[in-house]
């Protein structure tokens, strides 16, 4: 008897812990495609990017087409990414089908969602005929080198190849047949930037480009934002995610169902941005509550319940 009741409490806590763990956490999903012919992607992974332009989620694209990420950001971007091996047939490509940050749909984080589906642009370059060479050269932003920036090489309105920058910077393109090219580096809440190159065989390196960051300039990516809590339902602890799109005061405050102020989370100065804050209720009682954001002449107003 005793050996049962050990083993029942350490599957309801094993229980406990994955329900507390999938709580913090909403799930995005969908399809990947083609653009051109809408046939389904078998190959290659999903990232997530927050505003910022930083890897959140990644997850890999399934043999049917399918990827599923777990997030609890309030705003994402997506990028459908190949495999290098074996050779790419198609190119980074957002969130529905662009490869510019700029056309990108931002995704609202706030409960889960389904049939999220990207739409990836072709490679042209794959398996072409002629000499081959790779460039190469180093990306950054407000002269810094930057990681994860995307440089794409194209000829006309065709994707020939794509490289992508390390922690330091370098990115190369490889297997380019030698010609003319366009190249253009992408990072996300970056300007964009463009170079004519004509490729020879011994022409490989120093096709550098310097983005230049929007994080303070009038293409703000950021909007207002008040996501769900999570854990919820919590005890006692739980944390609130909320953006802002411009400079200016932001309060956060947590009422009592009776609409009594129980406390006052934020009362400060921000910059545009995604902002978490975590909330301890260890002195309140079981209950629903709600928790409100005001910003700029923003407001919104969510439900949290503590149960304890």
């Amino acid at each position: 008897m005793k050996t049962a009741l050990k083993l029942f409490v350490v599957v309801f806590f094993i229980l406990a812990a994955v329900r507390l763990t999938e709580a913090q956490n909403y799930s995005l999903s969908g399809k990947v495609r083609y653009a051109d012919n809408n046939e389904i992607v078998t190959s290659g992974s999903v990232k997530a990017y927050d505003l910022n332009g930083s890897v959140i989620s990644e997850a890999n694209i399934s043999s049917e087409g399918d990827y599923i990420l777990w997030l609890h950001y309030t705003e994402v971007d997506l990028i459908g990414f190949p495999n290098i091996e074996p050779e790419e047939d198609y190119v980074p490509t957002g969130y529905p089908d662009k490869v510019d940050p700029a056309l990108f749909t931002h995704i609202s984080v706030n409960g889960n969602k389904n049939h999220v589906d990207i739409f990836v642009q072709r490679s042209s370059g794959v398996m072409r005929p002629g000499v081959q060479t790779t460039l190469s050269g180093i990306v950054f932003s407000d002269n810094v080198p930057v990681k994860d920036a995307i440089v794409y090489a194209k000829q006309g309105n065709e994707y020939v190849g794509f490289g992508i920058s390390d922690n330091n910077g370098n990115y190369s393109i490889k297997n380019l047949p030698v010609g003319d090219y366009i190249l253009v580096a992408h990072k996300i809440a970056n300007e964009s930037s463009q170079i004519n190159v004509s490729l020879t065989e011994n022409q490989r390196g120093g096709y550098n480009f310097n983005l230049k960051s929007k994080s303070n300039g009038i293409n703000n990516p950021y909007e207002f934002a008040l996501a769900q809590n999570y854990p919820n339902p919590f005890n006692p602890n739980t944390v609130i995610s909320y953006s802002v799109a411009n400079e200016g005061n932001v309060t956060l405050k947590i009422f009592n169902a009776a609409g009594q102020l129980v406390s006052e989370l934020v009362n400060a100065e921000h910059q545009a941005g995604v902002y978490n804050i975590e909330f301890n209720a260890g002195s309140l009682s079981s209950g629903v509550y709600f928790y409100r954001l005001d910003a700029n002449g923003f407001t919104a107003t969510n439900k949290m319940i503590l149960v304890k």
